[in-house]
């Protein structure tokens, strides 16, 4: 890399601190999305808590466990590490000398379950950064809330799960609970999820990375975070990012509602979000937490800023006036999750029903609602890979996905990998619908090649999206995919326009 090139990328981020969100980072310079705002390897990766795969300690991959075959290679040196390959073994990847030479001066290890090292391998991977001096130092200046914590039922849970087994077994000494307890604080607080190589959402790990732990929190952020299979982490503007700005992640899922996503910062991040979109009774218009108002049936209530499920009557329909309590408004949440609970959720016809259901008193783009949607276009994508595809869930398909991009493009805009895939998946259906329409004569040339101009308009912003994913994880593969899907369906447009020119066949039909 050249010496301006370093600078420039220097140049991009700058850290700030302040009384109210202390260490946090701004841009340097004008951002433009897609331009990368820093890259970061991680200090240490680990399982998370509630990992339930065998991973190699090398690369975290997982570990089949085949009845038949064992795909497990033992470490040479300290027999307790394992790896998912003979090549993977010789790299050593995350294993590293210190971690092996830890393990190998501790025997007690090898009684230890996958449950319990589970818990440990991420939190001891930390712990063996003490002599690292300058790693150890970014380590210890991250955030780790540990008044708050204290007194919490997390704090005990790390206490028997972490700091114990590990003095137990000799790998840290008798006075090192508080150092400990701070090392669980910091990876609570800044670490970032991530998976193991290869998979989706089976897998969930946690890495730290302290640059870029400092992003501060918006539930709409202006960043979009790509991690490869060396778990290198890439920071990216999703949004113009003005001279001097934050630069801002959102630590939340952005399909919750307001409520859900201030309860997971206040018990996991510990703080209170004041973000635009929490301060907003419609969310911005995402309304992912809007309830029709039981009274005029016109408009939605909106959630409250403060207390939303309490004996005040402060959900307020914007038509009417009218107020309600949040006692009202929480039994109304606990009666619509009992019907979820009780819904086949893998029956398409079911989640329709209730999806109906729901919609008399839900605004239809309720988190509740947009989670079942989810699940039933996993349901209906079964069908884009069947010949006979029947048009009506087609066009549902067409219905749900578009939804869903309404929605992202207020909670997710600019760069989004969610708003990617939708619209990766939007097309197919087009493209099946239009071509069906104009082979069945119910559209001419010129109307198929609009439709499928559409169709190529969705391809080519979810290729905008896509094409800054790693190669080689999933996103990456399916964006290599949709490249050559965008090429095909350019050279097909090309064909279409060299047809001679039809009459409109629904004017024709009009006329007849």
């Amino acid at each position: 890399m050249l010496i301006k090139e370093i600078e420039d990328e220097v140049q991009k981020c700058v850290e700030a601190s302040s009384d109210e969100l202390g260490r946090y980072l701004t841009a340097g310079k004008q951002l433009s999305p897609g331009e990368v705002i820093l890259r970061e390897k991680p200090l240490a990766v680990g399982p998370a808590v509630f990992n339930s795969n065998l991973l190699c300690y090398g690369c975290l991959r997982i570990i089949p466990n085949l009845p038949l075959l064992d795909l497990k290679f033992p470490c040479k040196i300290c027999e307790t590490a394992i790896f998912c390959s003979s090549s993977c073994e010789d790299r050593r990847g995350l294993h590293t000398t210190r971690e092996c030479e830890a393990f190998t001066r501790w025997g007690s290890l090898k009684g230890l379950s996958w449950t319990e090292f589970r818990e440990i391998l991420f939190p001891l991977r930390l712990w063996l950064l003490q002599e690292a001096e300058e790693s150890w130092s970014e380590i210890m200046r991250l955030e780790a809330h540990l008044d708050v914590r204290r007194t919490t039922k997390v704090w005990k849970d790390r206490q028997e799960t972490v700091v114990d087994v590990l003095k137990r077994v000799g790998l840290a000494p008798k006075d090192s609970d508080e150092v400990l307890q701070r090392i669980c604080g910091i990876i609570d607080v800044n670490s970032f999820e991530l998976r193991s190589p290869g998979t989706l959402d089976s897998s969930p790990l946690r890495g730290l990375y302290p640059r870029a732990a400092l992003m501060t929190h918006d539930c709409r952020g202006n960043t979009h975070l790509t991690v490869d299979d060396d778990f290198n982490l890439t920071v990216y503007a999703s949004l113009p990012i003005d001279k001097g700005s934050p630069i801002l992640f959102n630590y939340t899922s952005s399909l919750l509602g307001t409520w859900e996503r201030r309860v997971f910062l206040q018990e996991g991040k510990y703080f209170n979000c004041t973000c635009a979109m929490c301060q907003d009774p419609q969310e911005l218009g995402a309304h992912l937490s809007s309830i029709l108002c039981p009274r005029c049936r016109k408009e939605f209530l909106g959630v409250p800023r403060v207390n939303p499920f309490g004996r005040e009557r402060n959900w307020i329909c914007r038509s009417c006036q009218k107020t309600f309590s949040g006692k009202l408004v929480r039994s109304t949440l606990d009666l619509a999750q009992g019907k979820i609970i009780k819904c086949d959720q893998s029956s398409a016809k079911e989640l329709e029903t209730l999806i109906k259901d729901l919609t008399r008193t839900f605004h239809p783009r309720h988190s509740l609602l947009m989670n079942l949607k989810q699940k039933l276009l996993g349901i209906y994508r079964e069908e884009i890979a069947n010949p006979r595809a029947r048009k009506q869930i087609l066009e549902r398909m067409l219905e749900l996905f578009k939804e869903f991009v309404e929605v992202l493009e207020i909670v997710e805009p600019g760069i989004s990998r969610l708003k990617g895939i939708m619209m990766y998946e939007m097309h197919l259906p087009m493209i099946i619908l239009a071509n069906r329409d104009y082979t069945s004569r119910e559209i001419s040339s010129d109307e198929l090649g609009h439709r499928l101009e559409q169709a190529a308009g969705y391809l080519k912003k979810s290729l905008s999206m896509l094409l800054l994913e790693p190669a080689t994880n999933p996103e990456g593969l399916l964006a290599k995919r949709a490249l050559q899907e965008y090429k095909t369906l350019r050279q097909n447009l090309e064909d279409i326009r060299s047809l001679p020119q039809e009459k409109s066949i629904s004017s024709c039909k009009k006329k007849s």
